[in-house]
């Protein structure tokens, strides 16, 4: 069965309806294969949502990849973003996009902020002073097209300020290609502890933020697309995290009972 077929017209007006507006900021994570057939693959999305924010407005996505852990070189010019998404890739490859240059967590950027994000440096992608750190500053929104709120990139950063019993703290040494020369850099991550495993479920967040009014959804097709503030996301994330720092584990127990 063919999917139906989606036009830059229908996410432009969708993406109003949630509320996102001419300069704002977008922290965007999709599943594009939920919301139909683009009309022009992701070049429709990508101008759909250029056009909603005008000028003065700013796309983030992120471009992660992991190859830097395992001993290879990192140029932020041409290491793709892996599991990411068609959309983020995208972006990434767009003339003139910025890219920030964690060799792990990266963002790809176009637009009034990109330059300014992506000269910020910081030992973990999720530090204060890093781009993630600055788009809460600059009021960005999170944008969900047809992905999950398991997605959000942003529950890092949470994670990280309540020191999650999960995770811990691991170093990452390589080259980098700054400035057509490339150099050694250490960089470091907040990582899953894999010997226990955890596995996340973050829905907890939507609820919260469904209950205060602040989580925007629209359906299309067999997906949504969604919007909330990334400080709001932050916040509900932090609450839940300072309550009960396992709330997103979904197999506590069995680690737990494994200490």
């Amino acid at each position: 069965m063919a999917l139906p077929t989606v036009s830059k017209q229908d996410v432009l007006a969708l993406l109003g309806e949630i509320g996102v507006q001419a300069g704002d900021g977008l922290l965007v994570h999709s599943a594009l294969q939920f919301l139909g057939q683009p009309e022009n693959g992701p070049a429709t999305y990508f101008e759909a949502l250029q056009a909603a924010v005008g000028p003065a407005g700013t796309l983030a996505v992120p471009t992660f990849n992991f190859c830097f852990a395992r001993g290879e070189g990192y140029d932020p010019a041409t290491v793709p973003a892996v599991g990411m998404g068609a959309l983020s890739e995208f972006v990434r490859q767009q003339p003139g996009a910025q890219r920030t240059t964690h060799p792990m967590q990266s963002l790809a950027l176009v637009g009034r902020h990109a330059a300014e994000l992506a000269a910020l440096d910081t030992p973990s992608a999720f530090d204060d002073g890093s781009a993630f750190a600055r788009m809460l500053e600059l009021d960005f929104k999170l944008l969900l097209l047809g992905a999950s709120v398991n997605a959000a990139s942003m529950l890092h950063y949470s994670e990280q300020r309540a020191e999650v019993p999960y995770r811990y703290w691991k170093d990452f040494s390589g080259r980098i290609r700054r400035d057509g020369e490339w150099r050694e850099h250490t960089y470091r991550m907040f990582v899953r502890d894999l010997e226990s495993d955890p596995q996340l479920e973050i829905s907890a967040i939507q609820r919260e933020l469904e209950a205060r009014g602040q989580w925007h959804s629209r359906k299309l097709n067999y997906g949504d697309i969604v919007q909330c503030r990334l400080a709001d996301f932050v916040a509900a994330a932090d609450e839940l995290l300072a309550a009960d720092p396992w709330v997103f584990v979904t197999n506590r127990a069995d680690i737990q009972a494994g200490d």
